[in-house]
């Protein structure tokens, strides 16, 4: 960055720094106005010229009260080497007026891109600078900033201050007066999240999934948990086979979740025998899976009862193979009521 640069750079950022207190600007939205003044010029050296006077003039808009679009004529004489030439330019500006003030001066950026003519040459450049502004009255102000012209063409930098009048055309609009807000109401605080506010929850903490009474307490629901065992013997045999020890397993998890529940074993047989021998074996089978539940998942015994119904009981048809084998089982149904909290919908 050359020196020229850094200065403009330099001021823009201590305008911004500087403008801190609040200042209310006049609406200058919609109106037009016209802006002549002076201008003093340090050219870059590729262009062997002293450093010149000018008079510029221009014309802008305002977008809205912070915002214009100005179109800026200049006109300067530059002492070359080869004689008196006429640097002449047009360049469409935009300035943004900050809503904060230095003292009674505001403070303003400026940025555009323009078209220059001298030595009968063409350039086209694009400036940025800042500056600061007095407001005499509404139709009024003075102002004065300093900029840096890049000449895209030629690769140049100039240094340049200005100053002028600007006066506005037309009636600035009216603003509304500022009208105070609305308290805010005092926040309600519901810590949990249920819907109740904490100065009536006598549940503090319940999970936001759970449906709450008009206290902030979980409504609770209540619902029958069940578990079916169904253990298949081979012919003749009391053993309980490897691949029933998965289903026992669920049923003893079952009974540690619910601590009420008691497990009655029933045992039965097919009709293969006599009803003596059969009412001993189906005893036999139901104390095996007891023992399993007992000495395998660590249920206590006072929890485990088991009971033999010899043949007595089949659930199918002992004229088959098959409805034997259903028929040589050992079986329970455990369940057990319990409460757990309604979940919102």
């Amino acid at each position: 960055m050359d020196n020229k640069s850094f200065k403009v750079l330099s001021l823009a950022i201590a305008l911004g720094a500087l403008g801190m207190s609040t200042q209310s600007a006049i609406a200058d939205e919609d109106r037009f106005y016209i802006a002549p003044g002076v201008q003093w010029m340090d050219f870059d050296s590729a262009r062997q010229s002293d450093d010149e006077f000018g008079y510029t003039v221009g014309l802008g808009y305002g977008l809205n009260d912070n915002l214009a679009l100005e179109l800026n004529h200049a006109n300067l004489k530059m002492n070359t080497l080869a004689g008196m030439e006429r640097l002449r330019s047009i360049r469409l500006d935009a300035i943004y007026k900050l809503d904060n003030s230095i003292g009674v001066l505001s403070p303003y950026f400026a940025a555009g891109l323009g078209h220059t003519h001298f030595y009968s040459n063409d350039d086209t450049t694009v400036n940025a600078g800042a500056g600061l502004t007095y407001r005499f009255n509404d139709r009024v102000e003075w102002r004065a900033s300093a900029r840096t012209f890049y000449g895209f063409d030629d690769g140049t930098y100039d240094f340049g201050i200005d100053t002028g009048l600007v006066f506005h055309l037309g009636e600035a609009r009216s603003r509304a007066p500022a009208v105070a807000p609305t308290p805010a109401p005092a926040p309600v605080v519901d810590s949990d999240g249920d819907g109740v506010p904490d100065s009536r929850d006598d549940c503090p903490g319940t999970p936001r999934t759970y449906a709450v009474d008009d206290r902030g307490c979980p409504i609770m629901v209540e619902e029958v948990a069940r578990i079916e065992l169904n253990v298949e013997f081979e012919f003749d045999r009391a053993e309980v086979r490897p691949q029933y020890f998965d289903e026992i397993r669920r049923v003893a998890d079952f009974m540690q979740t619910h601590e009420d529940t008691v497990a009655s074993l029933q045992g039965h047989t097919d009709n293969i025998g006599t009803e003596e021998y059969n009412q001993g074996l189906s005893e036999r089978r139901a104390a095996a899976v007891r023992q399993v539940l007992i000495d395998r998942f660590g249920i206590a015994p006072a929890r485990v009862t088991s009971t033999g119904y010899g043949e007595s009981q089949p659930v199918a048809s002992n004229n088959t193979a098959a409805g034997r084998e259903r028929n040589r089982r050992v079986e329970t149904v455990l369940t057990s009521t319990v409460q757990r909290p309604q979940m919102r919908n």
